[in-house]
């Protein structure tokens, strides 16, 4: 039975949440340097392909599930990154 005398806050953005404004899971913090933040997606990106190279080897479909999970988060991270990156000139204007 759920226990409606939880703290609540009171969030503008998601009045549902109850305990406070959602964060990102995973995220590259600023100032961080480009190169420190691509070698930890990196080890990540190992992290994961090791879990699904052994899943698939090991017929565990939770392992190959993960590995897929935290691929998805890898991206994230790159993706966040790519976009932090100032765009490269168009060859037009070299």
């Amino acid at each position: 039975m759920p226990n409606d005398t939880l703290p609540t806050s009171a969030n503008p953005g998601n009045p549902d949440h109850r305990y406070g404004l959602s964060q990102p899971l995973f995220t590259v913090i600023p100032g961080t340097p480009g190169t420190v933040s691509k070698a930890q997606a990196t080890k990540l990106m190992d992290c994961a392909r090791h879990l699904n190279h052994t899943g698939v080897m090991l017929g565990d479909q939770r392992m190959v599930a993960a590995s897929h999970l935290l691929n998805t988060m890898v991206r994230a991270l790159l993706d966040q990154l790519e976009g932090d990156r100032p765009p490269l000139p168009k060859s037009s204007d070299r």
